[in-house]
């Protein structure tokens, strides 16, 4: 399916929704379609479909790239050498797709910039003020969770 079919029902667009169709559009555009894949794939090997699924359950069914999205790229990333595909059709980073995406010898495996991490532990702090009868069931683990925190919090300062 090529970009004309903005409102396929099977990419959760609705047929006045054109703000996903033009995320998902210039998302490729930009190459973020391809560091994405990547990124999928240092996970461990996965067949184009996989990748669609993964993608799809990563959006929260908000969007599903086409096969006419994924193959061409996983062709494209094949002739660059970045990945090689297996006997059993799945796709998996090679040395120089490890080396692209940071997790090659050498280098820390799938590390995440503090930054990020911080901003997403703000995030979820905010869902969870936002949404704490879905959370009560989890009591328990939060509050074990925010003792961690807390003494990580406490041993930095030391640090510090």
């Amino acid at each position: 399916m090529g970009d004309s079919n903005a409102g396929d029902k099977s990419h959760n667009f609705s047929s006045d929704d054109t703000s996903a169709f033009t995320f998902a559009r210039s998302f490729r555009r930009h190459g973020g379609m391809r560091y994405y894949v990547l990124w999928l794939l240092t996970r461990g090997p996965m067949k184009g479909s996989e990748i669609m699924d993964r993608i799809q359950t990563e959006t929260m069914g908000w969007w599903r790239p086409s096969p006419g999205t994924i193959y061409p790229l996983l062709g494209n990333l094949e002739k660059e050498g970045l990945i090689k595909r297996l006997p059993d059709l799945r796709y998996e980073l090679t040395d120089a797709g490890r080396t692209e995406t940071g997790t090659g010898p050498g280098q820390a495996s799938q590390s995440i910039p503090m930054e990020r991490l911080i901003n997403d532990l703000e995030g979820y702090a905010d869902y969870l003020e936002e949404e704490k009868e879905s959370a009560l069931p989890y009591l328990d683990r939060i509050a074990s969770t925010a003792e961690r925190i807390l003494k990580i919090t406490s041993d930095l300062r030391k640090v510090k």
